[in-house]
């Protein structure tokens, strides 16, 4: 869950969902080459791929958040460097699918082969309260 900047204690205003895909810090050279002088080049950065932002409103059942991979017009995954400051906390996605999961879905690709999902808020107090 990333703030944008805009993210409060509570509720998913200002927050989006983003996978995690490295976590680097540049070098001292590259900072040199990169950043003008006197410019905080952020610290420790991830380079991440987006999701939709959130709906306005959860589920009416069963209250969780629809979420599906976000997509350039050439069909490539919109990507980011952020600073990891800015990460709020992890959080837990179920995959969408219709009355039975493809069998060839696993726990270690499911995030690669679907593009839906829902936003789990019960994984824990603190996940409930943020994402109300």
């Amino acid at each position: 869950l990333v703030n944008l900047g805009q993210g409060e204690n509570v509720g998913v205003k200002g927050y989006r969902v983003a996978q995690i895909r490295a976590v680097f810090l540049l070098s001292n050279d590259a900072c040199e080459r990169l950043f003008p002088t006197g410019v905080d080049p952020f610290g420790p950065l991830a380079y991440v791929e987006w999701f939709s932002k959130f709906p306005s409103t959860p589920h009416r059942d069963h209250k969780m958040f629809k979420v599906s991979r976000s997509f350039t017009s050439a069909g490539y995954r919109y990507a980011s460097v952020i600073p990891i400051a800015n990460i709020r906390r992890t959080v837990k996605l179920f995959p969408i699918f219709g009355p039975v999961a493809p069998r060839e879905w696993t726990s270690g690709d499911v995030l690669e082969v679907c593009n839906n999902f829902y936003v789990d808020p019960f994984l824990d107090e603190h996940t409930y309260f943020t994402l109300r």
